[in-house]
This record gives C-alpha cells, sequence and structure tokens, in this order.
C-alpha cells in the first residue's frame, strides 16, 4: 500500500497515474470535435505511451494503469482524452480532488479515472459539483502551503472556490489567477522545476502571476515563445525531481534554455501523437506522490 501524498510539483516523483489509449481514439472524422488537433495513429500513439511505461518504470516510479479498452459503454466519449490523466484530479496531502471537466465531450471520462483511483487506494476527498468546472492542470502548487489555479477557460470560479474551500481545511491557501492566454491549463505557461524557480511563458501569464511568484520570492526563467514550444509541446515535460526533467523530443533549442539553467534532462521521448491529441507528458501523468 502507497500512502499518497502532494504538496509540491518538484520533489522526487515516487506514484502515477497512467491509462493507454482506446482504440476509438481514431473513429473521428473531424479531430477538433473531440478536442484534438490532428487525426492519431492508434499503433504508434501505443508505442508513444509504452515507452513512457518504460521509462517511469526504468527510473523506479511506480504506476497504476487504467486500461480503458476493458470498460464497456455505448458511450465511447470518455475514450478520446482519458489518456490525459493530469486533468482528472489534484492530489493534496490528504487525497485526491475529483475534478469535473469543463467540455461535454470530457465529462464522462471523470467516474473512469475515480474508479483508478479508488482501486489504487487513494482517498478522495471531494468531488467537484453544481456548476463549478476544474481541471487538474490548472492548479500548481507554489509553496507547501499555496496553491495557484488558473480560472477563466477550463476551469470556472465556482471550480475554484470548492477547492479552496477545501484546502483550507489544511491550513492552504488558494489564489485565483487568470489563465494564461493562448494556453488551455495553467501548466501549458508555468512550471516549477525545485524551490524557488519556476519556468514560464512570460509572455502570456498575467502580471498578478508573476506579483505572486516574486512575492514568494520564486525565480522566473523565461521561455521564449517558439515553434518548439507551441507546436512540439517543449514545456509540457514532467518534473521527476528538483531540476530533473523527462521532456518531448525534437525540442533542442529549448533544451538548450533547459541545460543553461542547470536542468538535467533524465530523458526524451518522441511524442506526435500526444501532440496530434492536444498534449504532452505532462497530461498524460496523473500525479499520486511526490517524495
Amino acid at each position: 500500500m502507497f500512502y499518497y501524498s502532494v504538496n509540491s510539483e518538484y520533489k522526487p516523483l515516487k506514484v502515477v497515474l497512467l491509462c493507454r489509449p482506446h482504440p476509438k481514439i481514431v473513429k473521428v472524422s473531424n479531430p477538433q470535435d473531440v478536442l484534438h488537433l490532428a487525426k492519431i495513429d492508434y499503433a504508434a500513439m501505443e508505442k508513444e505511451h509504452e515507452q513512457l511505461i518504460e521509462l517511469y518504470r526504468k527510473l523506479k516510479i511506480n504506476i497504476f494503469l487504467i486500461d480503458p479498452r476493458k470498460i464497456r459503454c455505448p458511450d465511447y466519449n470518455f475514450a478520446f482524452n482519458i489518456i490525459f490523466t493530469r486533468d482528472h484530479f489534484m492530489m493534496t496531502p490528504r487525497g485526491a480532488i475529483i475534478c469535473g471537466m469543463f467540455s461535454d465531450i470530457r465529462q464522462s471520462e471523470i467516474k473512469y479515472a475515480q474508479k483508478a483511483l479508488k482501486a489504487a487506494g487513494v482517498p478522495v476527498r471531494m468531488v467537484i459539483g453544481d456548476n463549478g468546472t476544474f481541471e487538474g492542470a490548472d492548479a500548481l502548487w507554489v509553496k507547501h502551503k499555496l496553491v495557484i489555479v488558473g480560472v477563466g477557460n477550463r476551469t470556472n470560479l465556482q471550480g475554484f472556490q470548492q477547492i479552496s474551500k477545501e484546502l483550507k481545511k489544511d491550513g492552504i491557501k488558494c489564489i485565483p489567477v487568470q489563465t494564461p492566454r493562448g494556453a488551455i491549463h495553467l501548466l501549458g505557461a508555468l512550471q516549477f522545476i525545485d524551490a524557488d524557480t519556476a519556468l514560464a511563458r512570460v509572455d502570456l501569464i498575467g502580471p498578478e502571476t508573476i506579483a505572486i511568484l516574486r512575492k514568494n520570492r520564486v525565480k522566473i526563467v523565461r521561455v521564449p515563445e517558439s515553434f518548439e514550444v507551441r507546436e512540439k509541446q517543449a514545456m509540457n515535460f514532467v518534473v521527476i525531481a528538483p531540476k530533473t526533467i523527462i521532456m518531448p523530443a525534437g525540442c533542442p533549442q529549448i533544451k538548450k534554455v533547459y541545460t543553461r539553467v542547470g536542468i538535467k534532462i533524465a530523458a526524451e521521448i518522441a511524442i506526435p501523437q500526444f501532440i496530434n491529441a492536444g498534449g504532452g507528458l505532462a497530461c498524460a501523468t496523473g500525479v499520486l506522490k511526490r517524495a
């Protein structure tokens, strides 16, 4: 039995939730209808996902897997984006907050993610309800007792208020910030790599976010806008330990930015099919436990 707890974005990664792609992911005539950017090659996506699984195992990171091929349901809407497990929940020091997805096409994913968490022995603190929407990639730990939440795109004010009320029970403060323009989630423009350093697409994130980081003595490393960032998900990396990441392959210019500030690249994975689906490595990694 694992003890699940998260209160940072950078401590050594111990346990994750992943979801294999479903064959139905290719059964769509217009990718935009299911939030994808382009058509998916299922066999290639399976290979990309298997490489991610193998890498985490090599790094001694424990994995719980959802296999959506075992799900029997007349409505296959859950199949198209369920691989992006980061969106399904927010892990806290005392269990998971289950999200409420913004898009109709994604709402049925949540019950399967919740079943997987229950099977893994993860305590569920609450489920976002009523008219609230919240997706896990909009919440980032600034400090152990401070969380910022991107509001305005996939997460709304009602969802934020529910999260804030729940985390207040642990003495954790939540601050709403504007979702970065041009990004789906806050995570798409801001990543913490250790206790006092964050990488940021400063051209996208709002001044209030910058002010919060500076107030909390977080050094901001500017990530320049580029093809690698916008089209190849170069910012969509996973922090596996302080200043240690796995990142998408094929991003040499942004890799130089990372290594220049002392980041160790533990591995690079080619993810063209993940990108076609509108996500990346961080989107596909639900964080269940950090040291």
